[in-house]
């Protein structure tokens, strides 16, 4: 009991500190590349910044920055990717991106950052964050403008995943600008019986400055590195199970929400990386397994 009459907290032992040490590891050299077997897909810009700037281990989806020809006759746009999953081996898989209640090419983002913003992230592998795909809300520029989750019709975009194998999967997605986007988002997740809300997600910037500014308006304020997301939330993780129909995920950004201006009226996702699993009662065996051994040795 510590002087205040709250908990001590519990002492941790050397093996537990390991344990937490290979982890964070293991962690960030997901963040940061590595083998794998799995989908992990970089959202690109054709027209912005130089060109695509692809992600070390990922593949591309490419496009320019509200450019209506490159996008399908329904102002939708898919990619295919052959894909070797861990789990169920080989698979053609198709990624599929709409905005789905907007017409106007101007909502249809694909942002590269320059070197300026650039300049402001602080760790490895920069091709990750200094672009995304995503939405304008504003309704100067064809969005249904703001929206807090009650007030507002929200500006959506999705994401749908078809030829998937049959199984259990992890999402990891990446929301980040060099710049100063910043804002929180709506998550909701169709795996073949319609839409189902997840946990909200954030999106967070780089660069000092901006309206609104992410420093003064109750958000996490700058982030600069991938250990920085992760404590803003600005990486999203959730899971899935699929019997291999299609997977929509759908997106809206909370809309001037943080304050009326552009840095919070816009929304983006940079990449994810998809992630075949065991089924949720063989990892919980493994889990009890190790935590065993462990106990054993200790």
């Amino acid at each position: 009991m510590t002087l205040d009459g709250n908990m001590a907290p519990p002492s941790i032992s050397p093996t537990e500190n390991l344990m937490k040490l290979a982890l964070s590891s293991l962690f960030l050299l997901a963040l940061t590349g590595g083998s794998h077997a799995a989908l992990w897909v970089d959202f690109n810009s054709t027209n912005q910044g130089g060109g695509p700037t692809n992600a070390a281990g990922f593949q591309a989806f490419s496009r320019g920055h509200e450019v209506e020809a490159d996008l399908g006759a329904g102002g939708n746009r898919t990619e295919n990717y052959a894909v070797s999953f861990a789990l169920t081996g080989d698979a053609n898989v198709s990624l599929t991106a709409d905005w789905p209640n907007t017409t106007d090419r101007r909502v249809r983002q694909s942002i590269d950052r320059g070197a300026g913003n650039d300049a402001n992230w602080a760790d490895v592998n920069l091709d990750a964050v200094t672009d995304w795909l995503g939405i304008d809300t504003r309704t100067n520029n064809g969005g249904n403008g703001n929206w807090d989750g009650t007030n507002g019709t929200p500006t959506l975009m999705t994401l749908t995943l078809s030829g998937l194998p049959a199984g259990s999967y992890s999402w990891r997605s990446f929301h980040q600008d060099t710049e100063n986007v910043h804002t929180g988002f709506r998550v909701r997740l169709d795996t073949g019986s319609g839409y189902t809300q997840l946990a909200d997600g954030y999106m967070s910037d780089s660069s000092p400055g901006g309206s609104p500014n992410s420093a003064t308006d109750g958000s996490p304020g700058l982030v600069t590195n991938f250990a920085g997301m992760v404590a803003a939330g600005s990486i999203y993780d959730t899971s899935f199970t699929t019997d291999g129909s299609d997977v929509s995920f759908e997106f809206a950004p909370y809309s001037g929400a943080l304050g009326n201006a552009v840095h919070n009226q816009l929304w983006g996702i940079n990449g994810f990386q998809l992630t075949q699993v065991p089924e949720p009662s063989s990892s919980l065996l493994a889990l009890l397994g190790g935590l065993f051994l462990l106990r054993r040795r200790r």
